[in-house]
């Protein structure tokens, strides 16, 4: 509720102020317009700025926990208990994990079981393998078993799948960059092509002047569109 307020807030002293220095430069309707278009930037913004940070928790969660299980299970073949190693992680530097291994460990502390506690922990990330392991360490406590074992192959599953989805992506970043050496070096050609042939006819439909400012619009766009899908394609590893 405080987020939303604070977010709404700003949103509206965006708005006040683009109409403000709107009114100083621009006509009555045009900074108003500027103003309800900052003010819905600025709502959208601090709408999806929770989501955004979301996937980037999970995105350094999922680079770490392989790390986090191999650490655990040497920490359970040794001897140690599962409390105990739930606390060095916390104490170790594992970024987001270590926080929220912290927290699992407030929680137990503050009357919470250790199965409540990683039943919040999974709630809380959108990590798939982070998932995972809370099933198994969830599956052990109620069943029994070898933990150390249990998490020593669920790191290598785990390790496994970042390579896979490295070597895709790989594959896919070498066939976008194709792609864009092909279309940066067509489109200027094609231009150049247009521009004489509607030279020749006559008709100036296309004058070397439009041609070039396409030219200089089109090559930065197709390196923006590259950008974007080199982006979207990244995997969450």
């Amino acid at each position: 509720d405080r987020y939303v307020a604070v977010v709404t807030g700003a949103s509206v002293m965006v708005g006040a102020t683009l109409i403000l220095i709107g009114m100083l430069l621009f006509p009555p309707i045009l900074a108003l317009a500027i103003g309800f278009g900052g003010s819905v930037f600025a709502l959208l913004l601090g709408r999806s700025y929770p989501s955004r940070r979301v996937k980037a928790r999970s995105i350094e969660t999922n680079k770490e926990i392989p790390y986090v299980l191999r650490h655990m299970a040497t920490h359970l073949s040794s001897g140690i208990g599962l409390p105990e190693s739930m606390t060095s992680i916390s104490k170790a530097d594992y970024g987001v994990l270590s926080e929220e291994f912290g927290r699992v460990i407030r929680d137990m502390r503050s009357g919470m079981s250790m199965d409540e506690a990683l039943a919040a922990l999974s709630k809380r990330m959108d990590s798939e393998p982070l998932r995972r392991f809370v099933r198994q360490v969830q599956r052990t406590l109620r069943t029994g078993g070898d933990l150390a074992d249990i998490l020593n192959s669920l790191a290598e599953e785990t390790s496994f799948e970042m390579r896979m989805k490295l070597r895709d992506y790989t594959q896919s970043l070498n066939m976008l960059t194709m792609m864009y050496m092909f279309a940066s070096s067509v489109v200027p050609a094609l231009l150049i092509i247009m521009t004489a042939v509607s030279s020749g006819m006559g008709g100036a439909t296309l004058t070397t002047g439009t041609g070039a400012v396409l030219l200089l619009l089109m090559v930065p766009l197709l390196l923006v569109i590259f950008l974007i899908t080199v982006k979207r394609f990244e995997p969450r590893v």
